[in-house]
C-alpha cells in the first residue's frame, strides 16, 4: 500500500486530525507540545514520550500497548504518530503489532523524519544489541508534512536532517542539483521524500533497489552508537569514510561539494573531532548490525550521481580495510 504524501500547513494539519476527536490515539514527542492545539494536548488517549530515541525499546513499547488498550482502542482505530523519526519508529511499530496490525498516520517534525525516517513503512524499536533490531514493515496510511515545524528546529537538528539529504544528493539527479543550486531547504526535503516514497513503493520490504537507501548507514550506525551522535551526522560520516577506506575519489570530491552547498561544519564529519573514538567499539558495533548476514556485507557504493552498486563483500575484508586505514587507528 502506498501511503498519500500529505503538504500541508499547521491549521490544515489540526484540521485533518480533528477528524478523528473523539477517538484519538497517538504517540507524541513531548517537545512538540507547544506547538500543538489545545484538544490534542487534552486528548486522553495520548502516550507522551519525553525522550524518543532513549525510550524506543521494548519496555516503553509494552507500556504504550497497555496504555492504548485501556484506552479502548480498537482494530479499526488509527494511531497517530506526532514527532521526530525516533516517534514515528516507535508509534508505527505499536500500530504494526497491536491487535495484529491497525492503521496509522505519521505526522514528522524534524527534517531528518520529514526525508526519511517517517517514510517508506519500516519500524522499529532498539535493542541494546543494536538499532532497529525489532521491527516490522508496517506503511502509514497517510504521512502529513507541515513544514511550518521546519521553524521550530535546532541547529544540531538541521544538522541531523542535512545528513540524510546529503545521501539523497547521490541517489537523485534532482536532488543532487538542488543542492548544489542552495534550493531552499523545504523544496529540497519535498524532493527527498517523493523519491523516497517512489522507492518504497517499488519495493516494499527491500529485497531490491530499496537496499540503495542504505548508502552511508553500514558505517553511519556505528558512528551513532561510538560516539553518540545525531542520525543524520553519523550518516554522512558514513559515507565520507566509506568512500576513503575503499579510496574512492570521485564519490568524496562530490561529497566534499554537497557538504559545502548544504552549510555542514565539515569539523563535525572528522574523526579527529572525536578524541574519545574506540575502533575496538566501532569494530564490535560492526560485528552486530543487522546488515551482517552470514559473515557477509553487502555495500551500497555510488557510480555516478543517480546510480548506485552494490558490492558485497566479507565482514573480515571490511575489518580489514577499516585497520588499515590511519584515521581509524590514530
Amino acid at each position: 500500500m502506498r501511503s498519500a504524501l500529505t503538504y500541508l500547513s499547521r491549521p490544515d494539519l489540526f484540521g485533518e486530525l480533528a477528524g478523528l476527536k473523539g477517538q484519538f490515539y497517538a504517540v507524541i514527542d513531548e517537545q512538540v507540545k507547544s506547538h500543538l492545539p489545545d484538544w490534542i494536548l487534552s486528548a486522553p488517549g495520548v502516550y507522551w514520550i519525553k525522550t524518543p530515541e532513549s525510550e524506543k525499546n521494548l519496555q516503553t513499547y509494552e507500556k504504550a500497548i497497555q496504555f492504548f488498550l485501556h484506552q479502548g482502542i480498537t482494530r479499526t482505530s488509527s494511531i497517530v504518530a506526532i514527532g521526530g523519526g525516533a516517534t514515528t519508529d516507535l508509534g508505527g511499530f505499536i500500530a504494526a503489532t497491536i491487535l495484529r496490525g491497525i492503521s496509522w498516520i505519521a505526522v514528522p517534525t524534524t527534517l531528518l523524519a520529514m526525508v526519511d525516517g517517517s517514510i517508506g513503512g519500516k519500524v522499529a524499536v532498539n535493542l541494546p544489541q543494536g538499532k532497529n533490531l525489532v521491527g516490522a514493515f508496517h506503511m502509514p496510511e497517510q504521512i502529513f508534512i507541515c513544514r511550518d515545524f521546519l521553524q521550530t528546529l535546532s541547529e544540531s537538528e538541521f544538522e541531523s536532517g542535512k545528513g540524510e539529504i546529503l545521501k539523497y544528493g547521490f541517489l537523485s539527479k534532482a536532488v543532487h542539483s538542488l543542492i548544489l543550486k542552495n534550493a531552499p531547504m523545504d523544496v529540497i526535503a519535498h524532493e527527498c521524500a517523493e523519491f523516497k516514497i517512489q522507492i518504497a513503493d517499488k519495493d516494499f520490504k527491500e529485497q531490491g533497489e530499496r537496499i540503495q537507501l542504505n548508502l552511508g548507514h553500514t558505517l553511519g550506525h556505528a558512528f551513532e552508537s561510538t560516539l553518540k551522535i545525531s542520525h543524520g551526522l553519523a550518516v554522512a560520516m558514513g559515507m565520507k569514510y566509506l568512500f576513503k577506506i575503499l579510496h574512492d575519489q570521485k564519490a568524496l570530491q562530490e561529497w566534499e561539494k554537497m557538504v559545502a552547498a548544504l552549510g555542514f561544519p565539515e569539523e563535525k564529519l572528522k574523526l579527529s573531532t572525536y578524541p574519545h573514538f574506540n575502533v575496538e567499539m566501532f569494530k564490535n558495533y560492526l560485528s552486530v548490525d543487522k546488515k551482517k548476514s552470514d559473515q557477509l556485507l553487502r555495500l551500497v557504493l555510488v557510480k555516478e550521481i543517480g546510480t548506485h552498486i552494490v558490492q558485497t563483500i566479507t565482514f573480515r575484508e571490511l575489518i580489514d580495510k577499516i585497520e588499515a586505514y590511519d584515521e581509524f587507528n590514530r
